[in-house]
């Protein structure tokens, strides 16, 4: 039973999360002046906190996406 529909909507999944981490990681300055400006010194620490955490994920995420696309490239043509 093939699963590549299945493992085509994980793709798909991963990138949608991927993206979403990416907005956080590289959060526009004026985005990070008015996070600053409603939550004061808090903000100070936990900006680059998320930021940093957010660059961990986009990792984790990108790297599992690459490992799948390998693996059903290598399901495709052992297939053949």
């Amino acid at each position: 039973m093939s699963t590549f529909k299945e493992d085509v909507q994980l793709l798909v999944e991963l990138q949608s999360l991927i993206m979403e981490a990416q907005k956080t990681a590289e959060m526009p300055q004026e985005s990070r002046t008015a996070l600053k400006a409603v939550l004061g010194a808090k903000a100070q620490k936990a900006i680059p906190q998320a930021q940093a955490q957010a660059a961990r994920r986009i990792d984790i995420l990108t790297r599992a996406k690459a490992r799948l696309e390998e693996l059903m490239e290598l399901n495709h043509e052992g297939g053949r």
